[in-house]
């Protein structure tokens, strides 16, 4: 019989933490699910550890990421898609931690309206144990303008937190594999654009991990500027695609130019990065006071950066 659901989860030297994961896993409520992990050549011994604790359960099943597919977790997430059989998928962490009902309740929801693309949950935050959280997000929730407002950060969701109805994902380019950073708001955008169907279940079924090699929690540091570089071009891509899909409005013309302004301190030393930058404010510029304004403060921490290395602060 072919697994109802295919868990999928990208892993990287998790061998501290990766059996709390699979123990989640193993005691949900629901049984007819299989769990694809795809290592991404570890370095420690995180597959003699995964490969001891699934032996005793084939609903795991552990591959390696194929030496042709590019080094990371998009990659894994999408060799995780193309063995998977599942009739819904979810991605997964390999830090994260799954309420028992995690699988029950995103299948009741998809079964009971089979019209739907997916379902999405909601993730709250621990630290060391879940008995210690953190925080929950409380921005998970649907509006009349979804991809928009998920663009523009008035709601937000994290990649465990959809089910997918598997038949909407096929034929459709999954996760970026050279992206370096932002890779569920990328992945979660290109789908929003498909104008999938979904629905939430008021339920915190998620538990992140927040720990030191989360790679958010590296993403704002000024030594790992090509994480924002490669940000910075997914986001030229994404644009094209609004672009050519008739879904870049002055709205978000003005949050993307916002946003992208302040990434001028990690490209000022690349003339070609620095090029595409310009190339991309100028393609979300319009006649906007607002826009006028930033681009003075542009131009100011440009000659700035120049002169005497600083100027981060002028484009706040």
């Amino acid at each position: 019989m072919k697994p109802q659901v295919s868990i999928l989860i990208p892993v990287y030297n998790r061998e501290h933490l990766i059996i709390e994961t699979l123990e989640s896993i193993r005691s949900q409520s629901f049984l007819n699910w299989e769990c694809i992990l795809v290592d991404d050549h570890s370095t420690d011994n995180s597959v003699g550890v995964i490969s001891e604790f699934i032996s005793q359960d084939s609903r795991f099943k552990l591959y390696q990421r194929p030496s042709e597919k590019l080094k990371g977790a998009n990659a894994c997430r999408n060799y995780g898609f193309e063995m998977s059989q599942g009739e819904f998928v979810n991605w997964f962490d390999s830090d994260d931690i799954m309420h028992p009902e995690f699988i029950s309740k995103k299948v009741a929801a998809l079964s009971n309206n089979n019209t739907l693309d997916g379902i999405i949950s909601k993730t709250m935050m621990f630290e060391n144990n879940i008995e210690n959280i953190t925080g929950r997000e409380n921005r998970t929730f649907l509006t009349e303008n979804v991809l928009e407002d998920f663009l523009k950060l008035k709601i937000s969701w994290y990649l465990p937190d959809i089910m997918w109805n598997s038949a909407f994902l096929k034929e459709k380019q999954l996760f970026d594999e050279e992206l370096l950073a932002g890779q569920d708001s990328d992945f979660y955008a290109r789908m929003l654009i498909e104008q999938p169907k979904l629905e939430v279940v008021n339920e915190y079924l998620t538990y992140y991990r927040k720990h030191p090699q989360n790679i958010t929690s590296h993403i704002d540091n000024r030594k790992n500027a090509r994480l924002k570089i490669s940000h910075l071009h997914s986001v030229i891509r994404l644009i094209v695609l609004l672009e050519k899909n008739n879904r870049l409005s002055n709205d978000l013309k003005l949050h993307f130019f916002k946003a992208m302004m302040k990434y001028l301190p990690f490209v000022i030393s690349n003339k070609q990065d620095l090029k595409a930058l310009f190339r991309l404010l100028r393609k979300l510029s319009f006649l906007n006071l607002e826009i006028f304004i930033r681009w003075i403060k542009v131009f100011l921490a440009y000659f700035s950066l120049k002169i005497i290395g600083k100027g981060e602060k002028i484009l706040k």
